[in-house]
């Protein structure tokens, strides 16, 4: 895994966990492989409550707002759209449009946080690494280091 900038996206039904490893360049979760045991990620975890909610009642049914609704951002919203990740929940909304024209859209998007979850950073190292040759399969570009709990 080469050196790269933290990345920020909308998990849209998939399983995000910390430790997993995540490939930006086909935007796929690497299921079964983490560079710590669970024992290392649970003793290297902090958590926080985040308890957050709102809602926003969109009028539109373009593609454009349904992504900013479901806090999608550009390269993830190709890869949606292309068919490259399947979405699951309440993120099938951006598959659904309107049929006719005699119908009218108006969506209500409530939004809930209950709880924040990151790696603290005194395990982080490759030194530290319970299964470092992963690290050097070229499997992934990133760790999911926090995840953040709602919907």
């Amino acid at each position: 895994m080469a050196q790269q900038k933290p990345l920020t996206m909308a998990a849209l039904g998939r399983p995000f966990h910390l430790g997993m490893l995540y490939d930006a360049r086909t935007d796929r979760i690497i299921t079964g492989a983490t560079l710590w045991d669970p024992e290392n990620l649970a003793n290297n975890t902090n958590t926080r409550n985040q308890p957050y909610t709102g809602y926003e009642i969109i009028t539109e049914d373009s593609l454009q707002k349904k992504a900013h609704a479901l806090g999608v951002e550009a390269s993830l919203k190709l890869s949606l759209y292309s068919g490259l990740i399947s979405i699951s929940g309440s993120a099938k909304y951006a598959e659904d449009y309107q049929k006719t024209t005699y119908e009218t859209r108006l969506t209500l998007k409530y939004s809930t946080t209950t709880h924040f979850e990151q790696l603290t950073m005194k395990h982080l190292g490759k030194g530290n690494l319970n299964h470092p040759d992963l690290h050097d399969l070229d499997l992934a570009t990133h760790v999911v280091t926090a995840v953040l709990y709602g919907t």
